[in-house]
């Protein structure tokens, strides 16, 4: 097909409906147009930045015609800061863009009814700003000294952000008080470029339960000056557990090395879901958003039929958050998991408890519940809630061939979640979609879909 637009040229365009990303997109002669920071059904002129095959990238030049629902952004750095996405629309609209979002992608990858499909809408969160329990920020040096930053949307470039809306106003101040700390204790940040200094990030949690703060400084080596620093963190108000990370590989994304160490206080700060309490680790998964997580939870049990003893397979369990919160509720729950560390704190969580019909598993899903098939094992419910890249297709076939009566698919990934739906609903009714709005202000959405065998 011939090239309709051209790299720098200037169109005017209609903003039909939001991507994945939070992006805005519009068409230009029925090719599609990529633009940040814009909303249907707004008309903007936009300058071409880049082309690619089957849709092209753009800059807003102005806005002819502003949509009702965009609002001023409530954070001073949301024009350089990649975090949030959606700050400059109305919440309620937010929530009706990301409905639209989820339904677009299984219109897009599914063949499905949509007439046998119900599809409920969200439920507004009590709190859209400083939500987050949880943050993880890299640093670097300046002339004033260290500062906490966010990365720049598609970019290696760090913008300064010592105080972010939307984390808990606890971790803002606790993060600048050990800035303040490694400074005096020279402490430096890591520079990929000279290839000097310790400090790479600092991940601080904060219990929604407990107020328990946990303070994890990933660093590049050990130096004795940590451990002063530590003494020192762990006596800021309500910090209980202060640990290092070692990752000294400049190419490596991933926040954590390997291990973690304690280096003042507790290993572990104690969060809860409803009535189940969960010991985590400075490495532990778990929800962001626990507010938000136990509504989800609780949507989850309904969709259970409870008149008769089941057995339930949890894959991808983590720290065991589902199992253990699902287990009063099953003759005996199977929890799945590839991470050594995870298991190990799921079965932690399962003695904190004292829960005894629970069962972890370490490894593959696709390998553990092939060997439980074979040791003539069967489960009546499965729920998983698996990384953004879904569901693989070994796990999948094995779930077609040895179906089980119900399952409950929790994604934080559109995308994925209706590419395995496709796959899965030749043998499953996909009975309902319910979207829970875990992260505010961001274009991220998770869902819970009900599948039952057909």
């Amino acid at each position: 097909m011939e090239q309709q637009l051209e790299k720098n040229q200037e169109v005017l365009i209609t903003i039909k409906k939001i991507g994945i990303n939070g992006e805005g997109i519009g068409y230009y002669k029925r090719q599609a147009v990529f633009v940040d920071g814009v909303i249907p059904p707004e008309e903007v002129v936009v300058k071409i930045t880049e082309l690619h095959r089957g849709y092209a990238v753009g800059d807003v030049v102005r806005i002819k015609k502003k949509a009702f629902y965009r609002v001023r952004p409530f954070c001073k750095h949301y024009e350089t800061c990649g975090g949030c996405q959606l700050q400059h629309v109305a919440y309620e609209e937010q929530l009706r863009l990301k409905e639209d979002m989820l339904k677009q992608a299984f219109e897009r990858y599914t063949t499905l009814d949509f007439n046998k499909v119900t599809f409920l809408s969200h439920t507004p969160v009590v709190k859209p700003r400083n939500y987050r329990h949880k943050s993880q920020m890299p640093v670097r040096n300046t002339s004033s000294g260290l500062v906490t930053g966010l990365y720049k949307k598609r970019s290696n470039e760090l913008v300064d952000v010592m105080s972010c809306p939307v984390q808990n106003e606890t971790i803002n101040r606790t993060n600048q008080a050990v800035l303040e700390i490694c400074d005096e204790h020279d402490i430096y940040a890591f520079d990929p470029k000279e290839m000097r200094g310790l400090l790479r990030y600092i991940v601080t949690r904060i219990s929604s339960s407990t107020q328990e703060i946990q303070v994890t400084l990933v660093v590049t080596i050990f130096n004795h000056a940590l451990k002063t620093a530590a003494k020192q963190i762990l006596e800021l108000p309500g910090v209980v557990s202060v640990a290092i990370s070692k990752n000294h590989d400049a190419k490596n994304h991933e926040i954590f090395g390997d291990t973690f160490e304690i280096l003042a206080g507790k290993e572990t700060v104690i969060e809860s879901i409803g009535n189940v309490k969960y010991a985590l680790n400075p490495k532990a998964f778990f929800q962001i958003n626990p507010e938000e997580a136990e509504k989800m939870y609780h949507y989850v049990s309904t969709l259970f039929d409870l008149k008769k003893e089941q057995t339930l397979l949890d894959l991808y369990t983590g720290s065991g958050a589902m199992a253990l919160y699902y287990a009063s509720s099953f003759k005996h729950v199977y929890g799945v998991d590839i991470s050594a560390s995870s298991i190990h704190s799921a079965n932690a969580n399962k003695k904190l408890n004292q829960i005894e019909n629970v069962s972890f598993y370490e490894g593959d899903a696709f390998d553990v519940v092939k060997a439980l098939y074979e040791k003539n094992l069967s489960f009546d419910v499965c729920v998983f809630d698996p990384p953004r890249t879904g569901l693989d297709d070994r796990l999948m076939d094995l779930l077609m061939r040895k179906p089980i009566k119900k399952l409950i698919y929790v994604s934080c990934n559109p995308s994925t979640l209706a590419k395995n739906i496709k796959v899965l609903s030749r043998k499953y009714h996909v009975r309902s979609v319910m979207p829970f709005d875990m992260f505010p202000q961001t274009s991220h959405i998770e869902s819970v879909v009900l599948l039952e065998l057909k």
